[in-house]
């Protein structure tokens, strides 16, 4: 009697580990820190170049031989990538279509009542400055009509 072992090899092959991808790094930190080392760099160049003028130069030197103000390991996303992913985040973006007919409808429906809402409080606030000013100027005409008739009462009494 013999006995006969089979393995599945294709079903071993992916229960072990896997390796790990790495992810990319979000944009906001990617843009954050190149602000932030760029700030750190600049400083780090005017002080060295405050305290010997060759220091500064060298540091200098190295951050623009090795690309400029930017951190490294930017490799994880492309340019394209953090583009577009800036551009998800303006204000056209969120006029794309949900892919829910009766969501974009109300949500169009809401923008449009919203943006009228706007513009009619937009000229309630212009039609209530022009009221204002014209109130204060009639004011201020009255005053000085006023006083020029105090002034032409006063002249005409000494005299």
């Amino acid at each position: 009697m013999s006995i006969t072992m089979t393995a599945d090899h294709h079903h071993a092959a992916h229960t072990g580990p896997q390796p790990s991808v790495p992810r990319p790094m979000p944009v906001v930190v990617q843009i954050l820190s190149t602000l932030m080392f760029g700030a750190f760099s600049i400083i780090a160049v005017v002080m060295a170049f405050h305290s010997f003028w060759l220091a500064g130069f060298v540091i200098a030197a190295i951050l623009g031989w090795r690309g400029g103000f930017v951190p490294g390991n930017f490799n994880q996303v492309s340019a394209d990538e953090i583009a577009e992913r800036v551009r998800a985040l303006s204000p056209e973006a969120q006029h794309r279509s949900s892919g829910n007919t009766s969501f974009d409808a109300y949500r169009g429906d809401m923008l449009r009542r919203l943006e009228e809402e706007q513009d009619n409080f937009d000229g309630f606030l212009t039609r209530l400055r022009e009221a204002k000013d014209r109130s204060e100027f009639d004011t201020f005409m009255d005053e000085r009509a006023s006083k020029a008739r105090r002034e032409a009462i006063e002249v005409h009494d000494e005299s």
